[in-house]
């Protein structure tokens, strides 16, 4: 009877030995960097701009230097920028990571900016920013009876698709100065939108007690920083000596907006 005992007790300790050998090996490669999420850099995160969206793809690869396979791995991703507006969000899911391989992947999404500046959210058009991704992980490994789940940030910067624009007053040529009569416009724009059409500039001269006297058009080439003239009919504005302000309106890839600004002092 006591050797049957003995031999329950020796089996017992054999299987707990068999179960803490099992967590170990299960926990050890977690905290200990052997699964690894290389998430993207700034540099690698790509962007293509088309018809006012916005697509990006962010690689990230997945190292599985455990004794386990990592199975059911989920990626939830959040992205907003510095103020807090929600850029995308979405659920990337993985197949098995076998224990000690590795797989490239890559998270891919698109957003509206058009829509996001035509509601009032013009901050990434004109603005320098930041995208924010908070990314939630969550996957099984132990032969799916250990649950892991981790959060990381990234914050990658973005550039203005629209970085700066404006009269050029001293490349003009406005009465009482000789005809032809011209306004240059400068516009600074990211590369991103260097194979969209370009933009469409309607500019106007407004007299001092006369109002609109002079309206003209041209195209600005986007894609870095681009300028272009409107050459005003001289029967237009040759009989006029005092000025009051420009008009501009400007078509860039979509975002429109119109601004009225005065001629500075020393001009007619």
């Amino acid at each position: 009877m006591a050797a049957r005992i003995r031999l329950l007790q020796l089996a017992i300790t054999a299987v707990n030995i068999v179960v803490a050998a099992l967590a170990f090996t299960s926990i050890w490669p977690f905290p200990n960097g052997d699964f690894n999420i290389d998430l993207p850099s700034p540099e690698e995160v790509t962007w293509v701009y088309d018809d006012g969206i916005l697509h990006v793809t962010a690689p990230f690869s997945i190292d599985n230097g455990g004794f386990y396979d990592v199975d059911n791995l989920t990626i939830v991703y959040n992205v907003t920028n510095l103020e807090n507006e929600r850029i995308s969000d979405g659920i990337h899911t993985v197949p098995t990571v076998v224990a000690g391989g590795s797989i490239n992947s890559v998270l891919d999404f698109t957003f509206d900016l058009l829509e996001m500046y035509n509601s009032g959210m013009t901050d990434m058009v004109f603005n320098d920013d930041m995208l924010r991704f908070v990314i939630d992980v969550s996957c099984f490994y132990t032969m799916k009876l250990v649950a892991f789940e981790a959060i990381y940030h990234v914050d990658v910067p973005w550039e203005p698709l629209i970085n700066d624009f404006g009269i050029d007053w001293e490349a003009s040529n406005l009465p009482p100065d000789s005809a032809p009569y011209s306004i240059v416009f400068w516009l600074d724009t990211s590369s991103l939108m260097s194979a969209i059409p370009p933009a469409d500039l309607t500019l106007t001269v407004i007299g001092t007690t006369s109002g609109p006297l002079a309206t003209g058009t041209t195209t600005i080439t986007l894609g870095g920083n681009h300028t272009s003239a409107v050459v005003f009919d001289t029967a237009d504005l040759v009989s006029y000596t005092s000025f009051d302000a420009i008009e501009y309106s400007i078509d860039v890839g979509g975002f429109e907006w119109t601004t009225t600004v005065p001629i500075p002092e020393g001009l007619p």
